[in-house]
C-alpha cells in the first residue's frame, strides 16, 4: 500500500527551455516590484487572477522577440466604470520603464496566460475576464511598442489552451497551436469549438454540439488522452451527484467523441481526471464498488477511486486506483498489480478502522486507523505512518508485516515558463 499526496491544482513541469532562460534574481523581483507599485494609479489595487492553478501576480517574457523583456501586470480601480488595467513595462539596463498601459472589460480577471497561439515564434498575452453573467476570452500581441488585441471578447465556461506542462496545444497535428473553447446555452447543451489563428485572425476550424444536458462543465484539461493522439478531457456535472468526462479529439480538422455514449464515465461522484500515474497521458476516474459491498446500502459503501485512460479504439485501459476518505482528507495510492485481488474488509468501519485484504485469502495487506491525539502518542511507534491529521485526529496506515513498501512520492516541481511570482 503507498501513500499519494492530495494536490491542491495542477502540477506543472518547465520543459528545458523554459529552464534555460535567464533567472529573476531576488534582487531583480524587488526593482520591478518597487517600479511597478511606483506607476500604479493612487487608489488601485494590483490583483492576481482567480485561476487556482496559476496566481501569479508579474508575468516576465520577451514579447515582441527583440532580445529584450517585457513584464504584464493587473491593476483595478474600483471605482471607476472600467475596473480592470494592464500594464507593461520593458527591461531598460538594471531598472524598468512602463510602456503603456491598456484597459480590460470585465469586473475580474479570470485567468492569465502567456504562450504563443498567433504561432508567429512570439508569446501573446491571453486573458479570462468575468463579463456580467459569462466569461470572456481575449488575447493580445505585443510588437512594434504598441498592442494589438487578436482575440477579443468570445464566451466560455471553459477554455483549454495549454497542456498539464503549460505547453500549447496542437490538436490537428498541423505543426501551428490551436485551442477549444467550451460553451453552455441556458438549456445546459454543450458546445465545443476548435480555434487557430489564419490570415491575420482567429477562424473557428469546427464546433460539437453535444446531444445530452449538463449542470456545469467543472474541469476541462487538454493534452496526450492516448498515446500519440492528442485532445480534450471535460469532466461534466450532470447533477449534485453523478458526473462523466467527455474525451474529445481531432481527425480530419473535425471534432470527435472517443466515446459514443457518456456511460463509459459515468460515475456517482465529481471526480477530476488527470494525470495520475506520470505517463502524459490523461486519465479519467469512475467509482467502484469493492468485492463484498455490492449489497451494502449506497451512502453506507466504502469505494475504490479507479483510473483508466483511453484505448484509442472504443474501450479503456486501466491505470491505478485508489482509496479516499469520505472527507476527502486523503487519497490512498494502491498498488495497480492489486486491482480485483484485493478489497476492503466488510468490518471495517468508516472514520474509525479500514482493512485491505487479499480477496483470495483473506491476507492483511494494509490497514488505515483514526487515533485521538493521545492514542497517537502512544501508537505512532508501532509502524504506524501518519497520511494527515486535524485538530483532534491522526490518521495513519501501515503495511502488512512482511511488505517493505515505501510511500509514493507524487509531489512534481510547481514550476511554469517565464513566471515570476509576487
Amino acid at each position: 500500500m503507498v501513500l499519494g499526496s492530495v494536490l491542491s491544482g495542477c502540477t506543472v513541469i518547465s520543459d528545458p527551455k523554459g529552464l534555460m532562460k535567464k533567472p529573476m534574481l531576488s534582487t531583480d523581483k524587488e526593482k520591478l516590484f518597487y517600479v511597478v507599485q511606483k506607476e500604479q494609479p493612487p487608489e488601485s489595487n494590483l490583483i492576481r487572477p482567480k485561476d487556482m492553478n496559476n496566481t501569479s501576480m508579474i508575468r516576465v517574457e520577451d514579447l515582441d522577440g527583440d532580445g529584450t523583456r517585457e513584464a504584464i501586470v493587473f491593476y483595478e480601480t474600483p471605482n471607476e466604470n472600467v475596473r480592470i488595467h494592464g500594464m507593461l513595462l520593458e527591461e531598460q539596463g538594471d531598472t524598468w520603464v512602463k510602456k503603456l498601459t491598456f484597459d480590460v472589460p470585465g469586473s475580474e480577471l479570470q485567468s492569465f496566460k502567456v504562450l504563443d497561439i498567433t504561432n508567429d515564434g512570439n508569446p501573446d498575452i491571453i486573458l479570462g475576464v468575468s463579463l456580467q453573467d459569462q466569461k470572456a476570452l481575449t488575447a493580445y500581441s505585443y510588437y512594434g511598442g504598441a498592442l494589438e488585441q487578436v482575440l477579443g471578447g468570445v464566451p466560455y465556461n471553459q477554455y483549454i489552451i495549454d497542456d498539464l506542462q503549460g505547453n500549447t496545444l496542437d490538436m490537428n497535428g498541423d505543426g501551428k497551436s490551436d485551442f477549444a473553447i467550451v460553451a453552455l446555452n441556458n438549456s445546459g447543451f454543450a458546445s465545443v469549438a476548435l480555434y487557430q489563428y489564419d490570415e491575420g485572425s482567429f477562424k473557428e476550424v469546427d464546433r460539437l454540439q453535444t446531444d445530452y444536458t449538463v449542470k456545469e462543465i467543472y474541469n476541462a484539461l487538454g493534452g496526450e488522452i492516448a498515446k500519440d493522439k492528442m485532445g480534450i478531457v471535460l469532466d461534466a456535472e450532470l447533477d449534485d451527484r453523478s458526473s462523466f468526462s467527455q474525451l474529445i479529439y481531432v481527425k480530419d480538422n473535425k471534432l470527435v467523441n472517443a466515446f459514443k455514449s457518456p456511460d463509459q464515465t459515468y460515475r456517482d461522484d465529481k471526480i477530476l481526471s488527470g494525470d495520475f500515474n506520470n505517463d502524459g497521458i490523461i486519465e479519467f476516474g469512475l467509482k467502484e464498488t469493492p468485492k463484498g459491498w455490492e449489497h451494502y446500502v449506497f451512502d453506507s459503501r466504502m469505494w475504490f477511486y479507479t483510473f483508466y485512460q483511453w484505448d484509442g479504439k472504443d474501450g479503456k485501459e486501466f491505470v491505478s486506483f485508489q482509496y479516499r476518505d469520505d472527507a476527502n482528507l486523503f487519497h490512498l495510492n494502491l498498488k495497480p498489480e492489486w486491482y480485483g485481488k484485493i478489497t476492503i474488509d466488510t468490518k471495517s468501519e468508516k472514520e474509525k478502522y479500514i482493512r485491505f485484504k487479499m480477496i483470495d485469502t483473506d491476507e492483511t495487506v494494509g490497514e488505515i486507523k483514526y487515533f485521538t491525539l493521545s492514542q497517537w502518542e502512544q501508537e505512532k511507534g508501532k509502524r504506524w505512518k501518519e497520511i494527515t491529521r486535524t485538530n483532534d485526529r491522526v490518521i495513519a496506515s501501515r503495511n502488512a508485516q512482511d511488505s517493505n513498501d515505501g510511500l509514493l512520492d507524487n509531489m512534481s516541481q510547481l514550476n511554469r515558463k517565464g513566471e515570476l511570482n509576487e
